[in-house]
């Protein structure tokens, strides 16, 4: 069912990762797609099928949870995460971001070879740079952190950056920190290989199906109401992106609880479609549903 959705995206992308999904399963129609009938009832649904969405379900499906079901509005991938830069580096200020970002990493790098979906991923290393001591004292604390995890990482010297890097003019420089084994990636087709991988292990991925409203009752999410009819569940998982706030402003004035929440989102709310994509973190909470923490 999945594969057969996913081929009709694949005909309108140009990058090999979409390519390989279109020429494995072209014989699907947009007819067909349209009449997959939903599921009346789920243990997990996820709303967002971008990077976000995909590698929750990736990663419930891998931690062995069963009955998953993401929805989509549009294609997968086709909002915010394909306009994404890819870039993974694990130099943060936080330990447990450095960590998270390593993880990101080491999944994009063999993800290409789980799924046979080229990711993109390339190699290329990062160099961050420093032009007061200040800024040097800050990289040499990341750089302490990445090598006390395990990440390899050095301080080097304006004439080691003009090596590695021709182009760079280096005369007002005291000093940059060397992260080899930073990344990028086509975020749009690692978010393809995660649904890819997470339909493998049993998640049902329906596009162009819009979640319209979170059914609560007593406080507590009951299901989800789509415009292809309503879906009965346990858990559900917002990762609508932009759209985030559109449903997590009728569950907050539609229950009248977690009201408190309500200035703090509306603060990060500019910022949470920027840095979410490049985030992983996610909390699930059963019954009341509010779900990612707003890093």
């Amino acid at each position: 069912m999945f594969y057969r959705l996913l081929s009709i995206v694949g005909r309108q992308r140009a990058s090999p990762g979409w390519q390989n999904w279109s020429s494995a399963r072209n014989s699907a129609s947009a007819a067909e797609a349209r009449s997959m009938a939903l599921p009346t009832q789920a243990q997990v649904v996820i709303c967002g099928g971008g990077i976000m969405g995909t590698s929750v379900a990736y990663h419930l499906s891998k931690m062995g949870w069963k009955d998953i079901v993401l929805l989509e509005q549009g294609r997968l991938a086709a909002g915010s995460t394909r306009f994404c830069a890819g870039i993974l580096s694990t130099a943060r200020h936080l330990t447990i971001e450095q960590k998270m970002a390593d993880y990101s990493n080491k999944l994009y790098h063999q993800l290409e070879q789980e799924t046979g979906i080229q990711t993109g991923y390339t190699r290329t290393g990062s160099i961050f740079l420093a032009q007061t001591q200040d800024r040097l004292i800050s990289l040499k604390r990341i750089n302490s952190r990445l090598n006390v995890i395990g990440i390899p990482s050095e301080i080097i010297s304006p004439k080691k950056v003009a090596e590695l890097h021709h182009l760079l003019n280096v005369h007002d420089l005291v000093g940059a920190m060397h992260v080899p084994e930073d990344a990028v990636v086509s975020s749009a087709d690692v978010a393809l290989a995660l649904a890819s991988a997470a339909s493998q292990n049993g998640v049902q991925i329906y596009d162009r199906t819009s979640v319209l409203h979170v059914m609560v009752k007593k406080g507590q999410v009951t299901g989800v109401e789509t415009d292809k009819g309503q879906i009965e569940c346990q858990y559900f998982v917002n990762c609508a992106g932009q759209l985030l706030w559109m449903l997590m402003e009728e569950f907050i004035f539609g229950t009248g609880r977690v009201a408190s929440c309500l200035g703090a989102l509306r603060r990060t709310r500019n910022q949470f479609s920027l840095r979410a994509r490049t985030s992983w973190r996610f909390r699930i909470y059963r019954k009341t549903g509010i779900t990612l923490s707003l890093c």
